[in-house]
């Protein structure tokens, strides 16, 4: 992606786009999903709590050893005193965004989370952010069932690719408590993932992402684009592209 294509091959033989930015790490070493059923115990004199430190820990010890640190990597803040002025500097002209929320009882997203970060984003006076629809559209137009393009027609805003969790060749809305996988569930695990990012192999989906890259770069797109664009973008209500 990004890099300069020329009759379907690279301008610059081996010269590659890279460097792309991934939260993937921080976002899954930082946080402790189990939190809430490792909360603190209270000190040992509260009288609701008599005796209940020493009980836990001799049935911890059946397993392994007690531990009294809590399990989520600590970093510094990179954001801390980080001026809203200086972050349209970084001319961010993409972000890919794959969604693997657990918004419905069968633990799919609904948009329920995009269109939250879209709010708080507003509340907050952050403008890059395009508009994101509310739930009950993202539902009634099956937008949660595939790719969409956010921003499509919006000047200042960050273009967005939003690919949710879709069950296309394995059942992928697995539950966060289901700790143990057989190899072959984490190969089609693996292989359903493969498919979210290919969209299960649909036909002009790679096309349609360059498309998608180059938006905002202020170069001339590729007349097929519009064709993508005409699929993949959400336009609001008396808009279109």
């Amino acid at each position: 992606m990004g890099t300069n294509i020329t009759n379907g091959s690279p301008t610059v033989h081996g010269k590659c786009t890279t460097h792309y930015d991934n939260l993937g790490y921080v976002l899954g070493t930082s946080s402790d999903v189990f939190f809430a059923a490792c909360s603190v115990i209270p000190p040992a004199n509260s009288t609701s709590s008599a005796g209940l430190g020493n009980v836990l820990e001799g049935l911890v010890s059946k397993t392994h050893e007690p531990l009294f640190t809590d399990l989520f990597g600590l970093y510094v803040n990179p954001f801390y005193k980080y001026r809203r002025s200086s972050q349209p500097a970084r001319s961010v002209d993409v972000l890919i965004i794959n969604d693997n929320s657990a918004d419905t009882p069968d633990n799919f997203p609904n948009g329920t989370e995009i269109q939250q970060t879209y709010l708080n984003a507003q509340a907050a006076g952050l403008h890059k952010m395009p508009f994101i629809p509310d739930v009950s559209t993202f539902v009634s137009r099956g937008l949660n069932k595939r790719a969409t393009f956010f921003g499509c027609n919006e000047t200042g805003t960050t273009f967005m690719v939003w690919l949710p969790n879709v069950a296309y060749t394995y059942p992928s809305g697995q539950s966060t408590a289901k700790l143990e996988y057989t190899v072959a569930e984490t190969d089609a695990m693996i292989a359903n993932g493969n498919a979210i990012a290919t969209q299960n192999g649909t036909v002009g989906w790679p096309f349609c992402l360059g498309c998608a890259v180059k938006n905002r770069d202020g170069g001339k797109l590729p007349a097929r684009c519009n064709a993508c664009f005409e699929k993949y973008c959400y336009y609001r209500s008396g808009t279109s592209g």
